[in-house]
């Protein structure tokens, strides 16, 4: 049986050794962020109660050898205790079975908690791992997400009149929670709804490195929230946008992106921007062709995969009347 503790400072140079054998030069920057976030997270957890942990909780998983075959880190979605996400998984090579464990262990772990929803975000090239979600761990195809580069800026638009941006306030969190729910496709509804905490900005930021700038566009009219923005950046180099925006709106989105652009600039004239676009949202299909159409740079596609905790412990109490249950998802 495997063993599976919280990491500790001893772990750190097995951990580095496991990530330098089985990453390409490709993933190089995001191990040393990944190792940065270790010691922060060992020390935030040792000062602050659980309700303000802001960083991953990090899970190592050893052979009856004490070989390192496995580690995982975990975070509660903001403003969600009851969401969580695997934001990093790394299995030494002919290690399924221990990684099947060390997920199932978190499940369970955090399951017991109370968190009744899990979910990854993978390259949908990464077949395999895909598979050990899906059919190892219960698992779900949910829908995919892609990243673009933005690599040129024919989209530009002269002027802009910014007064229509206003900065967003946690009093707008409902109307931003609203608007993302009433604009998911309905059948994601269940997995991927959000709560209006999840939009709030926190008043502890404590270690946290992320500097994120959010803006709203509301109609003049009926007050009635038409776009939510958020621009954010951990290096002042590489910035993300994000955006909440209903198909009927969709012509603005030039607009938007001309504003992302300008505030950037104010702070760093060497910078990439990189937008991240959701499948799942109706509209993202609509993106997706300005992207193109513009030659943006398409980076990532990656599936959202998801656990309902509770959800699936019902589905695998039937399938032992079903033995081909899994057969049915979508990978």
């Amino acid at each position: 049986m495997a063993k599976i503790k919280k990491i500790s400072y001893g772990d750190i140079l097995h951990v580095k050794k496991l990530i330098s054998v089985v990453c390409n030069d490709k993933v190089m920057s995001y191990r040393r962020l990944f190792f940065l976030s270790v010691p922060i997270t060992y020390l935030q957890n040792i000062v602050y109660s659980v309700h303000l942990r802001k960083f991953p909780e990090t899970y190592v998983v050893f052979d009856n050898n004490k070989n390192l075959k496995g580690v995982i880190s975990v975070k509660a979605q903001s403003g969600n205790p009851y969401k969580w996400q695997i934001k990093r998984l790394f299995l030494d090579k002919n290690s399924h079975e221990e990684g099947k464990q060390l997920i199932e262990y978190i499940i369970a772990k955090f399951g017991a908690r109370g968190v009744d929803t899990f979910y990854i975000s993978v390259d949908d090239n990464q077949n395999e791992l895909i598979d050990l979600f899906i059919k190892g761990c219960g698992f779900r195809f949910c829908s995919t997400e892609t990243l673009w580069s933005v690599s040129n800026v024919n989209f530009m638009t002269e002027e802009i009149d910014e007064s229509i941006f206003k900065s967003f306030k946690n009093s707008d969190s409902q109307k931003a929670a609203d608007l993302f729910n009433d604009n998911l496709i309905t059948h994601y509804k269940y997995s991927l709804s959000k709560e209006k905490d999840e939009f709030n900005d926190n008043l502890y930021h404590g270690f946290n490195s992320d500097i994120n700038f959010k803006y709203i566009i509301e109609d003049e009219k009926n007050k009635v929230l038409k776009t939510f923005i958020e621009i954010k950046t951990i290096d002042n180099k590489n910035y993300f946008l994000d955006t909440i925006l209903p198909p009927q709106y969709a012509d603005i989105y030039p607009l938007i992106l001309s504003f992302a652009v300008k505030k950037i600039l104010k702070r760093n004239k060497n910078f990439k921007l990189y937008i991240k676009n959701r499948k799942y949202l109706q509209g993202g299909e609509i993106l997706e062709n300005f992207f193109k159409e513009n030659r943006f740079e398409l980076l990532q596609s990656n599936a959202v995969l998801v656990r309902d905790f509770f959800k699936t412990v019902r589905e695998e109490s039937r399938s032992f009347n079903n033995a081909v249950v899994l057969s049915g998802f979508e990978v």
